[in-house]
């Protein structure tokens, strides 16, 4: 991939594109390969990117201006200096495309960006997810206070009136002065909470704070390597935990009579809620906004098998302990952090076996990646 920002040293976020993108893969493998050594272990080949280009559907971008008339985005380097970065490569192209448009609305409405200097102005962030399926984008602006909410729901009303594609449109506030990308207030400013995502004939809904996959093309094959497990062993119920908008139940409820997804952002519960409608799966699969730790103590019923979906840091002794109570005769394990993947392991491999590790190449070009893990409790 080539990358002007990259060639130039401006950003240097993606730390492997000085090599081959076979060989950025060769290097997550080795990776993988030192944190589980066992030469005996079942790696499966690992899924890649057709073209890296354009392949990310989501955008995070600092605002910055010297005057009102110049809003630029980009980020801060490790200094707290700005750099300019709107024509990302790995961006989809759509959003690159529409951050002129946005930087024409801000000014027009008068809408500052915010000085990490002066500490004075208004956005902080703009946030852009976009549909791989119809196209539809979500706009997310991170703002320090109220002040411009007007102004914006205005510039809002605009956007949505000129491009068919711009859906959704929120205000989120974050007043601290500090490197917090978002706030807890979110404030919807559309007519619409979500956008639709769709991967083979799975609708999945996701709104502003939704975690979902920023990589769709790997993001799908990722959750039908899951259907394809819970249908190659027969799994009678399936618990996914830190489950999001659903995407893992929903792969698994094509094969599995009882699915429940587990997450504590209610949220992301409401677009799982709505798209169980959407997807006419409502007789085996269900969802509930609680904080995984608190419903693996208080939850009694046993699982055939559970999936994990963890942040980076990894799971807790304690949800660990709670899930090896329930003692699922499946455990599956998809981790962002290779790392805490093999801590976690140590504290299951008594009682669970490894059958396959695999990369899914989520984050190209960077050292970082996407690992599922099936596990095997020994004996059956």
């Amino acid at each position: 991939m080539d990358c002007n920002w990259y060639n130039s040293s401006h950003c240097r976020s993606c730390e492997l594109l000085d090599k081959s993108y076979a060989a950025t893969l060769t290097l997550k493998e080795k990776k993988l390969a030192e944190l589980f050594p066992d030469s005996s272990l079942n790696f499966l080949s690992t899924v890649g990117l057709e073209k890296a280009e354009g392949s990310r559907n989501k955008a995070k971008l600092a605002a910055f201006s010297d005057t009102a008339e110049d809003i630029q985005f980009g980020f801060y380097d490790g200094h707290l200096n700005f750099k300019a970065l709107e024509s990302c490569p790995l961006h989809m192209m759509e959003l690159n495309a529409i951050l002129p448009v946005i930087e024409k609305k801000l000014s027009e409405y008068k809408i500052t960006p915010y000085s990490l200097t002066m500490k004075k102005g208004e956005l902080k962030y703009l946030i852009i997810s976009r549909s791989d399926y119809d196209g539809s984008l979500l706009l997310r602006f991170v703002l320090r206070s109220k002040e411009s909410l007007d102004r914006l729901r205005k510039m809002s009303d605009v956007l949505q009136a000129e491009f068919s594609s711009v859906k959704v449109v929120t205000a989120n506030i974050q007043p601290e002065h500090k490197a917090i990308l978002e706030g807890e207030e979110e404030i919807v400013l559309s007519s619409k909470s979500s956008i639709i995502h769709k991967f083979n004939d799975v609708i999945l809904n996701l709104g502003p704070r939704s975690f979902f996959q920023v990589t769709p093309e790997i993001a799908g094959k990722l959750y039908s390597a899951v259907g394809e497990i819970v249908q190659k062993f027969s799994v009678t119920s399936f618990l996914d935990l830190y489950c999001g908008v659903g995407a893992f139940s929903f792969f698994a409820a094509k094969h599995c009579p009882q699915v429940l997804g587990v997450e504590i952002s209610k949220e992301a519960i409401s677009c799982a809620d709505l798209s169980v409608q959407q997807n006419k799966v409502t007789d085996n699969i269900s969802f509930q906004a609680l904080d995984v730790e608190e419903f693996l103590k208080s939850k009694k019923q046993k699982f055939d098998s559970i999936l994990v979906n963890p942040p980076r840091r990894g799971l807790n002794p304690d949800i660990i302990k709670n899930i090896l109570e329930n003692d699922p005769r499946i455990l599956i394990y998809s981790s962002c952090n290779a790392e805490t993947l093999a801590r976690d392991y140590q504290l299951l491999k008594n009682k669970y076996e490894i059958l396959s590790l695999q990369i899914f190449d989520m984050f190209p070009y960077t050292e970082h990646f996407e690992t599922l893990m099936i596990l095997n409790r020994k004996g059956t």
